[in-house]
């Protein structure tokens, strides 16, 4: 039985992305699995089975339910990994992608003393990854808050511990709102694109407010040259198919001409054997064309190679809002 060992950058790590928003099942948890009772794991098996039933019928609200129920008994990474993805398929894409983010951590540290655990971590990442380009984020700094501040993003409360981390929101406009007692309500709004960060900075006593777009990244550096890597890599081609010609026309020429040579001698040949004196010019053509093409096309492969290269790309400028105002504005796997 293994014994349980939560580094402090891992539990860092998860209680950032557990503290992202702050509803009363993100914190439920069932005990360690290499510390579970062999009845906390039967229970926990039952309602995992049950929720597989009903996530392969597509009730991926019936079977969210049941994942969850699952890891508040026995904390296992895959309950978690399950449950995300009924959440993402039942169109809650910001509760799966905490979900997601959550069984990664869990399965990295389960990982250390039970490889089973590798996987759903390894498919949590690259779930959780493909779901953040179709999510927009927002970062809140809060200024002068006091002990009572409290911060919402999209109508959910943020723990005070997540301030300052990527919230994950639909793309939309999404709203924000600072509340200090003794003081009126703080808020703004937002418009995030999927997969862009917003940055936004309130003044608790204030009320000013700025937001950041984070600028869009670059598009690849090789974007604009595409055309011209491609053009080289037919280019080539072509060249590389003259070469061939004129290296199996040349053979067949030098063939034909042998034949001759063995009949005729030095004399000169009768009029049967012009058919083949004209294969013999025929093929020698054709090798001599073969070779010019062979010849251009590799010259322009190479030179079309050389001018794809990418050129270094300059970074993008942050485009910056300033509004000041009182009240702003705006696997399928065993359990």
């Amino acid at each position: 039985m293994r014994s349980a060992h939560f580094p402090l950058a891992v539990l860092v790590s998860l209680s950032l992305t557990t503290s992202i928003l702050a509803s009363p099942d993100a914190f439920a948890a069932g005990v360690d699995p290499g510390k579970a009772t062999p009845v906390q794991r039967e229970q926990a098996q039952s309602r995992f089975l049950k929720g597989r039933k009903l996530y392969d019928a597509r009730d991926y609200a019936g079977a969210a339910e049941e994942f969850r129920a699952s890891h508040d008994i026995v904390a296992s990474p895959n309950s978690l990994l399950f449950l995300a993805r009924s959440l993402r398929q039942k169109g809650d894409l910001v509760a799966a992608y905490v979900e997601f983010d959550k069984a990664r951590v869990e399965a990295k540290e389960l990982a250390r003393d039970d490889t089973r655990y590798e996987k759903a971590g390894e498919a949590a990442t690259i779930e959780r990854d493909a779901l953040a380009s179709k999510l927009g984020f927002v970062v809140v700094d809060v200024e002068n808050p006091t002990e009572q501040t409290t911060l919402k993003i999209g109508g959910d409360t943020i723990r005070r511990a997540g301030w300052s981390e990527p919230a994950p929101v639909v793309p939309g406009t999404t709203s924000i709102e600072v509340d200090t007692p003794g003081r009126a309500p703080v808020t703004t709004s937002v418009t995030v694109s999927a997969g862009q960060t917003e940055h936004t900075r309130l003044d608790a006593q204030s009320g000013a407010s700025t937001t950041t777009e984070a600028p869009a990244p670059p598009p690849p550096a090789n974007s604009d040259r595409s055309g011209l890597r491609t053009g080289a890599y037919i280019a080539g081609g072509v060249g590389a198919a003259g070469l061939i010609t004129f290296v199996v026309a040349g053979l067949m020429n030098n063939r034909t001409y042998g034949s001759l040579e063995d009949a005729c001698g030095k004399a000169p040949c009768p009029e049967s054997k012009n058919d083949d004196i004209s294969k013999g010019k025929t093929q020698q053509t054709i090798a001599n064309i073969g070779l010019v093409v062979g010849l251009l096309g590799a010259g322009a492969g190479v030179t079309l190679f050389v001018l794809s290269q990418p050129r270094k790309q300059a970074p993008a400028a942050a485009r910056t809002q300033v509004v000041l105002g009182a009240t702003g504005i705006s696997l399928r796997g065993s359990f």
